[in-house]
């Protein structure tokens, strides 16, 4: 499950960005959890050596390749077309993708501003110097090519946003018979009333007064609304109040961003396309509670009359994280007519160029509704994080969670009577897909276990490829003995995307070291009997030579390989373990660097922050695994070597 990374809460009234707080195990026996809270691994009953999965993907987002004149990865950079060119080579069918979002500050992907509005650092400068793109920039005006393992989005906006405003100056003397005016005429007519006028100016307003538009005048609060009962454009309406010469030109100017964004995005998902792989796309479940979402459609989130959330989004303790989650997206009004319109009108459009992965897709089904305020027996009200301070500080407790907020959200019907899953499939449908193709659900959890949960699983699990992380999810057996039981994820219908890992787990290798670290005098009995049944695993399924059983190294090749053995429909891993290192670009909850209770390794690439680590040129192409600027050629080929010989017979 994907957790927001943020420090803390802060007080309704002072709401300013998407926050995460956490507290101890809710107690709460609808939603406990029987497995332990370290790492161990499922097997699966019956689906070993069952021949190699047909389709495999890899996780990499691409703001973490490295790219020239840029600090982070871009569509169409050299070091971009060589990481589809090894993923090719190493026969993987799918790119996946984490979000693609517009950012705010804190970098994380699965915070966007909104829904549609895409990140426009990832556009190659580069390429508006070649004739195809009206010859935009001068080669002398593209940035230095500077490399650093880490970026923050002010380096990101000082390196190219005065090159997006000098190449929009020059565009804007293209001539209109000229192709690029008239994709650009074309994207503006599917996209302006949609969505990419209200982005535009929201970014606009932005400028000048930040992005938390709840703290702009309140005017500018309900300029959508205004702007649109009057029946004037937005930007008509704002340009006055906001009382700049250069407002209009502005908002223009973010809509030719989004433009170049959307042109260079095509060509790469041709090209991936023309090597034989699908992208798979990420669609998050919730938008920033201040974001141009909330602020042009208010109507469909779950507002006060000053415009902040009434409940916000969030989970109850899983097993991988036994405390309660609070990720501060505002909650979507299944209520409200819009909501189903954007509801569908999001999927579309992702849809239309890739595979999709529904995240935190539990929360389709039942929501964790959390507060924002809540009154004391005294009567004392709690505000945001205050709500779980210790109880000697006045808060309820880091044990506290309560029943009531979990919501059922799956019987809602849109008004063509449709729920969620029903609208899914039917979108998927008209686009000409197979819906059990095309989605792949975040659907473990704790919520997973759920009534509502089991009837959807029942009625429309046929539709859908559900995720599922063996070694992260907890191994079966009797007392300390490993024998094969079936678990309640037991793969019945093979619908399933299997995965070494994801974004915000430990990576496979760490797992393992854990699990074969039997000299580790502090363990709990639970956790030994995570050993004991992990070493029957390792014999039984993996079948592990005896002489081999505490070699890390075979045995993390055999899990790796095992993946691919199996019954599934798909299999994903992660740039991590492809390679066999200990690099997580999200360590959730936490900003940055290393933390113990992580157990993360003392490596280069354990200790950088995430979302925002970029890897060194040419990784996969040197041999020199020391120092800050490490190359992976040797762990690349070892890969792209075991996937040959396990698809030798294809």
């Amino acid at each position: 499950m994907r957790i927001t990374p943020i420090s803390n809460l802060i007080s309704v009234n002072k709401l300013n960005s998407v926050q995460t707080a956490r507290t101890a195990p809710m107690k709460n026996d609808s939603f406990e959890r029987t497995t332990t809270n370290y790492a161990n691994a499922i097997p699966f009953e019956g689906i070993n050596a069952a021949g190699i999965v047909k389709q495999r993907g890899l996780l990499m987002h691409i703001t973490s390749l490295p790219a020239h004149r840029s600090f982070c990865g871009q569509f169409g950079d050299p070091q971009t077309e060589k990481f589809i060119n090894w993923m090719a080579e190493a026969k993987q069918t799918h790119w996946i993708m984490n979000p693609l979002n517009a950012l705010e500050d804190h970098l994380c992907p699965y915070t966007p501003d909104g829904r549609f509005s895409r990140n426009k650092f990832i556009v190659n400068l580069n390429k508006l110097v070649g004739d195809d793109y009206g010859n935009l920039l001068k080669e002398s005006e593209l940035p230095d090519d500077i490399t650093t393992p880490v970026f923050t989005l002010d380096m990101l906006e000082k390196q190219k946003n005065p090159r997006f405003k000098l190449a929009f100056e020059r565009f804007k003397q293209v001539d209109e018979t000229k192709p690029i005016k008239q994709e650009y005429n074309n994207f503006l007519k599917e996209n302006d009333t949609l969505w990419l006028d209200e982005y535009a100016n929201y970014d606009a307003i932005s400028k000048d007064y930040g992005k938390v538009w709840t703290m702009w005048d309140k005017q500018l609060q309900t300029a959508p609304e205004d702007a649109r009962a009057h029946g004037v454009k937005l930007a008509d309406w704002l340009a006055p109040i906001m009382k700049r010469e250069d407002y209009k030109d502005r908002v223009e100017l973010y809509k030719f961003e989004q433009f170049l964004y959307d042109k260079q995005f095509n060509e790469m998902v041709e090209q991936l396309k023309g090597k034989g792989i699908t992208l798979t796309m990420d669609l998050p479940i919730g938008v920033s509670a201040t974001g141009v979402d909330t602020w042009g459609k208010k109507n469909i989130f779950l507002l006060d009359e000053n415009f902040h959330p009434t409940k916000v989004s969030g989970s109850p303790p899983e097993n991988a994280y036994p405390y309660t989650q609070v990720w501060h997206h505002a909650l979507y009004n299944y209520d409200e007519p819009a909501f189903w319109d954007y509801q569908e009108q999001t999927v579309r459009g992702l849809l239309k160029n890739s595979d999709l992965r529904l995240d935190h897709f539990v929360g389709y089904i039942n929501r964790a509704a959390i507060p924002t305020t809540f009154t004391k027996a005294d009567g004392k009200i709690l505000y945001g994080d205050d709500i779980f301070k210790p109880t000697q500080e006045g808060g309820m407790g880091v044990k506290f969670f309560q029943k009531d907020w979990i919501e059922d959200v799956y019987k809602k019907k849109s008004p063509k009577g449709e729920n969620v899953f029903e609208l899914f499939i039917r979108i998927a449908k008209e686009l000409g897909k197979k819906p059990e193709d095309c989605y792949i659900l975040e659907d473990f959890g704790p919520l997973a276990q759920t009534p509502a949960y089991k009837e959807f699983r029942a009625t429309y699990g046929k539709d859908f490829m559900s995720q599922r992380v063996p070694i992260a999810m907890g191994i079966h057996g009797s007392g300390e003995k490993y024998d094969k039981l079936n678990s309640p994820f037991e793969m019945n219908d093979k619908n399933v995307a299997l995965l070494t890992g994801n974004h915000d787990l430990p990576p496979l290798k760490q797992f393992i070291d854990e699990l074969m670290d039997v000299t580790n005098q502090d363990l709990t009995l639970s956790q030994k009997i995570s050993q004991n049944l992990f070493r029957g695993f390792m014999l039984k399924e993996l079948k592990i030579n005896p002489k081999d059983i505490n070699n890390k190294e075979v045995v993390f090749d055999k899990v790796m390989e095992w993946h691919y053995k199996t019954g599934v429909k798909q299999v994903q891993t992660t740039i991590s373990d492809a390679l066999g290192i200990y690099y997580r670009p999200n360590i959730p909850g936490f900003w940055n660097g290393h933390q113990d209770k992580y157990l993360m390794k003392t490596t280069p690439e354990g200790l950088l922050p995430f979302w925002s680590r970029v890897f060194p040129k040419d990784f996969l192409n040197r041999d020199d695994m020391s120092g800050i600027n490490p190359g992976y050629k040797k762990a690349a080929d070892k890969f792209v070597e075991m996937m040959k010989n396990l698809t030798a017979n294809e």
